[in-house]
C-alpha cells in the first residue's frame, strides 16, 4: 500500500514539473545548455541509471516483452512520471507469485 501512495505522489509531482517545464521553458535550447554543464551530464546519467533499474524491474515483473514495452517507452519519454505510474499499477495488481517486499 505504501508503494501505491508513493507512486501517486510521484505521478502528481512529475505531472506538475513537466507541465511547468513545457509551459515555461524551451526544451531544445535549454536542454543543450544543460548538457554543457558537468552537473547536467551527471543528472542525465542518473536519469538513465534509474531508467535501467526500474525498466529491469518492470521487465522482470511483467515477464512479457509485449506488456513491458509500453511502460519502457513511456519511461523514455516521460521519465519518472511513467515509473511512478507503474508503481501505482504494480501496487494495484498484486500477483500471488510476487515475493513480498523486503527491508
Amino acid at each position: 500500500m505504501a508503494f501505491k501512495w508513493a507512486g501517486w505522489a510521484g505521478v502528481i509531482v512529475m505531472t506538475g514539473a513537466l507541465i511547468f517545464g513545457f509551459s515555461s521553458g524551451d526544451f531544445s535550447a535549454e536542454g543543450s545548455a544543460i548538457l554543457d554543464l558537468a552537473w547536467g551530464r551527471v543528472t542525465l546519467i542518473d536519469l538513465y541509471v534509474g531508467l535501467f533499474l526500474i525498466g529491469t524491474w518492470i521487465v522482470w515483473r511483467e515477464r512479457s516483452a509485449r506488456r513491458a514495452l509500453p511502460w519502457l517507452i513511456g519511461m523514455v519519454f516521460l521519465g519518472s512520471l511513467a515509473a511512478a505510474a507503474y508503481v501505482v499499477y504494480a501496487g494495484t495488481i498484486v500477483r500471488h507469485s510476487d515475493p513480498p517486499p523486503s527491508g
